[in-house]
């Protein structure tokens, strides 16, 4: 079924479209509108099922507006958003026949939730009483459009002429118009608290992701295709001849009102509709810059050189002759001078791998030559390949040289995983209130996060983020008892919701924290 959002606040309309599982309940957002005015004009083109609609619009407010539709759908429905009650709204919404109020302002999602499932289970049974070529349009147009643009994206049309691709797309036939296309692929860098997230919780991410970029670039957005394996979408946009889209403006949103990292390859314009997937590779290939620039989230330009440069031969020459002469101070040095070395321009970062597992191995060799057998942690290639930056990669290198030019290399190790693993703690107890990310604490102490991600397990018999979660729960205990609701802790904590906040809770209790609120007001 087809849901229309009528609401001018712009923070409202993505919580609602954000945080409801519409697709699982049978759902799907069709359209949104900022104003009356042109709520009927969307209303008109998609005639949607269910529409929110806030009371008090620009242009035209919700009452009047649903009276002017009402007659396009007879059938449809509504729910009104509203600040407050009063008897005239009331008077008037009941004489309009809509279904129920939300007041904005005490507004539970999972109030809302059950009102539009309650609702939609009551349609639904009207519509098994009408004939089944009535239903069959109720089929979901998102799960239509989705399966398009991925059988677009993977080449199925390129042999189809633009008027046969078109009558392909049927209703979506609008995507095909004269003008420039751009290609972007949209990577999810970090989970909050660095914790593993389930392809349900992506699925997730994206689709609000997508709504907060339909919201961005209205008329612009034809779509995004998910990759779940690599927590990446590619997306497609079109526009006019003069086609600017500013993708920061969808980095800062995700980051500001989702708390996300999000990094962005952006291809070239394009003219062609066949030409998607070659430009879709090529917004990938510029991801794989952040290799180098691990701090820049927008990468769009020139790709990626297919080979090495002659100065990056000779730094890995001099290494390797420091190395096999045992100058490993010099050979650290030489270290430190590769980045100078690489660019840009920048080869593809595989490239640079190669001749870095090439110094490790050298390495490992050394060590067992020589007698010396330090740690054998200090030379694991897949830490090396686990590496998402240079920076990372050759910090791996200056330990293992280092591990070879100092004889009580191994005691010192210990002594360093119990500093990081250390100095990890004591941030997790003194950020308690902020987002704590493994990445961050990784990048003060000049780790890889990898690296501290396991000795943190290993050392403390827990992951990483399940410590995070641990300490919240203890702030959290503490504010109960002092009185505190557990709305005012789920904001302190800085949760999107209370429901996040007691799914937290309970992941590491076994009960809800409401639990623990009622036990103290019962010893009170």
């Amino acid at each position: 079924m087809k849901v229309m959002i009528v609401e001018d606040d712009m923070l409202v309309r993505m919580g609602i479209k954000s945080l409801i599982p519409w697709s699982e309940m049978g759902l799907e957002v069709v359209c949104e509108a900022r104003d009356g005015a042109e709520a009927v004009e969307l209303y008109e083109t998609f005639v949607p099922d269910i529409a929110l609609v806030d009371i008090l619009l620009p242009k035209m407010n919700g009452l009047d507006f649903i009276e002017k539709v009402k007659p396009l759908n007879p059938h449809g429905e509504f729910i009104i958003l509203t600040c407050n009650q009063d008897f005239e709204t009331v008077r008037k919404s009941l004489r309009l026949g809509v279904h129920d109020f939300i007041v904005k302002s005490t507004m539970e999602i999972e109030e809302l939730q059950r009102i539009l499932k309650q609702l939609t289970d009551r349609m639904k049974s009207r519509l098994l009483e009408q004939p089944e070529q009535e239903t069959a349009e109720a089929g979901s147009r998102f799960i239509r459009k989705a399966g398009l643009l991925r059988d677009w994206l993977h080449g199925l049309y390129n042999g189809l002429e633009t008027e046969d691709f078109a009558e392909k797309l049927g209703e979506f036939k609008s995507f095909v118009q004269a003008g420039q296309y751009q290609a972007w692929v949209v990577s999810l860098d970090n989970s909050p608290n660095d914790s593993i997230l389930t392809s349900q919780e992506v699925v997730k991410i994206g689709r609000s992701i997508d709504n907060m970029a339909v919201e961005l670039y209205r008329g612009k957005l034809i779509g995004f295709v998910e990759n779940i394996q690599e927590n990446r979408w590619h997306v497609l946009l079109h526009g006019g001849n003069g086609l600017e889209i500013e993708p920061k403006s969808l980095i800062d949103s995700v980051a500001q009102y989702l708390g996300y990292s999000l990094s962005i390859g952006v291809s070239a314009k394009f003219t062609d509709w066949r030409e998607w997937i070659e430009y879709d590779r090529k917004a990938g290939e510029l991801l794989s810059l952040k290799y180098y620039r691990e701090n820049d989230r927008l990468f769009q330009g020139e790709l990626p050189e297919s080979s090495l440069s002659d100065a990056v031969f000779r730094w890995k020459k001099s290494i390797t002759n420091k190395l096999s002469g045992y100058q490993f101070e010099q050979a650290g040095e030489v270290l430190a001078d590769l980045k100078q070395a690489i660019g840009p321009p920048y080869p593809k970062p595989v490239l640079v791998r190669n001749v870095l597992e090439d110094i490790l191995f050298q390495l490992k060799q050394i060590g067992e030559m020589s007698g010396r057998r330090p740690l054998e942690a200090h030379f694991q290639r897949s830490e090396l390949l686990d590496c998402v930056s240079l920076t990372q990669a050759v910090h791996l290198l200056a330990n293992a040289i280092q591990a070879l030019q100092d004889p009580t290399a191994k005691e010192k190790h210990g002594q360093e995983r119990k500093k990081f693993v250390e100095a990890t703690e004591l941030f997790i107890q003194e950020h308690g209130f902020e987002e704590i990310s493994l990445n961050g604490i990784a990048s003060l102490l000049k780790v890889s996060p990898v690296y501290l991600s396991r000795i943190y397990k290993e050392e403390k018999g827990v992951s990483f983020s399940t410590a995070v979660l641990a300490a919240k729960v203890e702030q959290a205990e503490t504010m109960i008892r002092s009185g505190m609701t557990l709305t005012e802790i789920s904001d302190k904590l800085g949760y999107l919701n209370l429901s996040s906040f007691t799914r937290m809770f309970k992941k590491i209790k076994g009960v809800a924290p409401s639990h623990y609120a009622d036990t103290d007001t019962e010893t009170d």
